[in-house]
């Protein structure tokens, strides 16, 4: 009896072996099936994955256009307003003699400029006021229409080619397409000291007032981060490369707001018309309304 009770022992202890023998195979069958499947699930979410990024890339071209048709629609209204008829009346007070009054000077522009030092401005609140400036560039004469909006319009929003635009590739009358390349100068052009300190002293006397900024809170354009700002401070540089002391800082100004009132010709024509009201200027009856002017020309 003693010598056959290590024989059932020992197989007990094979039957346990041959078991767990048996079973792990299975693990192991189960885990490699496991690996089979998931790939196959992830390339049936492939499809869902390329479908949500093409919708993506959509929405991304649809916005892009629907900006551009905005921007063009603008450019059409205010290249319409140059020169048709019909658009609809609005009546300004009839007032005579002050002091605002736009000459028919070919290199002068008007624009706002930030207050001196004990300096009141004309419209309670404003931080700038409109100020004759001496341009680079002239602006065609046209004949006066005894409409204060087009008449304000006709001369102050510039149209043509500037005397530098050739050379760097701008119009005013493309006025998206030379807001992006004279941004683009302000990281291509360098200056010497003496430049950048001129340079530095235009610019930070320079206002955004319509996009950054507002009338009563003008933004600087060394603060300010849209892209008109980009391209006032890229011709800055440009006009003090080229001309250098052959024009004045007051030039350089007056030449960058002609591009202000380029890209922001509703606000730019109201505020002349009402400083010039505020001042006695003289002011007629204006078929033509400031309404029907766009607020801003080029992205912001």
């Amino acid at each position: 009896m003693e010598e056959e009770q290590p024989v059932k022992k020992t197989k007990k202890i094979t039957k346990i072996q041959t078991k767990h023998s048996l079973a792990e195979p299975r693990k192991v069958a189960t885990k490699t099936k496991q690996e089979k499947i998931m790939p196959a699930l992830e390339q049936q979410t492939l499809p869902e994955q390329q479908t949500l990024f093409s919708g993506s890339i959509v929405l991304v071209l649809a916005v892009l256009v629907a900006l551009l048709f905005y921007n063009q629609l603008q450019l059409f209204e205010l290249s319409a307003l140059a020169g048709v008829k019909g658009v609809p009346y609005v009546a300004l007070p009839a007032v005579s003699g002050g002091t605002l009054s736009l000459s028919d000077g070919e290199k002068v522009t008007y624009a706002p400029v930030l207050l001196a030092a004990g300096e009141a401005p004309v419209l309670q609140g404003y931080g700038t006021k409109i100020k004759e400036l001496p341009t680079v560039s002239a602006q065609p004469k046209k004949q006066k229409t005894g409409d204060v909006v087009q008449d304000t319009l006709n001369k102050i929003v510039p149209t043509g080619t500037p005397e530098y635009g050739q050379e760097i590739g701008v119009s005013f009358d493309d006025p998206i397409n030379a807001q992006r390349r004279l941004g683009q100068l302000e990281q291509t052009l360098t200056l010497n000291q003496q430049q950048e300190q001129r340079w530095l002293k235009i610019v930070s006397a320079f206002t955004c007032d319509y996009c950054c900024g507002s009338p009563q809170r003008p933004t600087r354009i060394t603060n300010c981060g849209c892209a008109h700002a980009a391209a006032w401070r890229g011709l800055a540089k440009f006009l003090i490369s080229k001309y250098g002391d052959k024009i004045s800082d007051e030039q350089v100004a007056g030449e960058l707001s002609k591009w202000k009132a380029l890209w922001y010709p509703g606000p730019t024509v109201q505020r002349i018309i009402q400083e010039q009201s505020a001042t006695g200027g003289k002011i007629d009856n204006a078929p033509v309304s400031i309404d029907a002017l766009p607020q801003m020309v080029g992205g912001c």
